[in-house]
């Protein structure tokens, strides 16, 4: 009997492995195994938190950054689901700069809580590999 290992870097999964016996003239087995690469899927994006995470109705322009895991340079950051100008900083921080006429135009008024997520771009669909998507919300609070 013989038995072979094959083994692959995590980020491969397998997608078919076959093996065909034949009982004549001897056992002879055939192995046919196809792997996927999830090494180009774009994660889905997580926030863990704002900086900062309140902000006032009168103020000129604030950095607001967005801390998470899953980001890649093509993740917007929302506010409210509109996509805000986004600097990428790395795969933890991303960057977008509040100003009053962005408070102005949506809909940021003293008293409001605005919903800030991430967005990532859908890439081909890899089955079985993460595949960008929205984050869940944190609340900005606009004082």
């Amino acid at each position: 009997m013989t038995t072979c290992l094959v083994r692959a870097p995590k980020p491969f999964q397998i997608l078919l492995l076959l093996v065909l016996c034949s009982l004549l003239p001897a056992w002879t087995c055939t192995a046919i195994i196809g792997f996927n690469s999830c090494l180009e899927a774009v994660p889905e994006p997580q926030i863990v938190s704002l900086a900062p995470d309140t902000i006032s109705a009168d103020m000129n322009s604030v950095a607001l950054t967005v801390a998470g895991t899953g980001f890649v340079t093509q993740s917007e950051i929302l506010w409210n689901g509109n996509p805000l100008p986004t600097t990428f900083m790395d795969s933890r921080h991303l960057q977008a700069t509040i100003t009053q006429q962005t408070l102005d135009s949506i809909a940021g008024s003293a008293g409001a809580s605005v919903l800030i997520s991430v967005i990532s771009p859908q890439s081909s669909v890899v089955v079985g590999c993460p595949n960008g998507g929205t984050s869940g919300t944190l609340i900005l609070v606009v004082n």
